[in-house]
This record gives structure tokens, sequence and C-alpha cells, in this order.
């Protein structure tokens, strides 16, 4: 069986000379992979949004306003 795999993420790809069932397991390993991949990405934009939207309201109560140097 060929083992080709991605360059960034070392996910498994299918080949055409592998025989079609090996593909199938490598390619369902790839997208549980995938999957687990995205929900940490998922978690990070969440709380990315989280810390804009807690910024945002602390600006509106002016906990961010400063005066300029030199005043």
């Amino acid at each position: 069986m060929i083992d080709d795999r991605t360059t960034y993420k070392n996910y498994p790809l299918p080949h055409p000379l592998n025989i079609a069932s090996q593909d199938v397991v490598r390619m369902r390993e790839a997208y549980i992979a995938i999957d687990a991949d995205m929900e940490r990405v998922d978690a990070i934009c969440t709380r990315m949004s989280d810390t804009f939207d807690r910024e945002k309201f602390e600006k509106f109560l002016g906990l961010w306003e400063c005066e300029p140097h030199g005043r």
C-alpha cells in the first residue's frame, strides 16, 4: 500500500494504486483528524469572538478611554 500524506498536517491520502477498502479506512482516519482540528479552530474562534465582544462592551462603558500622551 502506498502511504501518501498531506504536507502540512500529515493526513493520509488515497492513492490510485491502493486497494479501495484500504483507502476507505485511511480516508476515515483523515476525516476524523480534520474534524478534531476544526473543533480546535472553532474553539479558538469562539474565544476570540468572546474576547472581542467583551472589549466592545468595555469600550462602550468607557473602560478603554485614555488621554493622549502629553496632555
